[in-house]
């Protein structure tokens, strides 16, 4: 695998450490989980490294709590939010994120170039397997006929981002969402095999199934 992934870590060099006796960096983590689709194993590893990372915790008390109003709702209300709430909450109270930060997202590609700039709140999140999940959620992978998971570095940061903590209905997704504004550079999409994906039909009664290809898109964030 990709030879300058292997001396990268999730979040600091005590997770990198603790990563690599297993999966040798985050790439090879999102190649893993497209080939076995589900590793429980490995998100509770990913919890009980982030629960006891210093660096994580310390950011993690520069938020508010409990989760301000618009936050809450942008978790557990998506995708009906207030955008310039979400957005207003961030830039207040997020914090910019190390340079050489990893963390994923799974879905398409936002352009048909290779830069992009978001214009509304980007979820990203430190486990693989919440990737997956979201790449394929209600359908997505079925009607974008592709899974895609990006394994995104943080360089240069300028935009903050907001680190949801480990309470509250969805603390399993370990989501840190950043502000609109985030300039995105796809650097390579690597395939990695074809998966079976499906999706409920309109009248909700069927579930209907396509073979599509499933990708690992290496991107930059600043």
């Amino acid at each position: 695998m990709m030879d300058h992934y292997k001396d990268r870590g999730f979040f600091s060099s005590e997770i990198k450490d603790r990563l690599e006796r297993r999966i040798g960096s985050v790439f090879e983590a999102a190649d893993h989980m497209i080939r076995k689709r589900m590793d429980n194993a490995l998100e509770g590893f990913i919890d009980c490294a982030l629960a006891n990372d210093v660096a994580f915790n310390a950011l993690r008390h520069q938020m508010p709590s409990p989760t301000l109003a618009a936050l809450d709702e942008y978790q557990s209300s998506y995708p009906h939010y207030d955008r310039f709430a979400v957005d207003q909450a961030i830039n207040q109270f997020g914090a910019l994120l190390a340079d050489g930060q990893y963390l994923l997202h799974g879905g398409r590609w936002f352009s048909d170039g290779d830069s992009f700039t978001t214009n509304r709140p980007l979820s990203t999140t430190f486990c693989p397997q919440i990737a997956l999940r979201s790449a394929e959620w209600r359908g997505k992978a079925y009607d974008a006929n592709r899974v895609e998971l990006m394994v995104i570095r943080v360089t240069q940061p300028r935009t903050k981002a907001y680190l949801f903590g480990p309470e509250g209905e969805l603390k399993h997704e370990k989501e840190a969402v950043f502000a609109s504004g985030a300039h995105l550079r796809r650097l390579r999409e690597h395939f990695i095999m074809n998966l079976t994906v499906n999706k409920a039909t309109t009248d909700g009664l069927n579930i209907v199934e396509k073979t599509v290809p499933a990708f690992v898109t290496e991107i930059e964030l600043s």
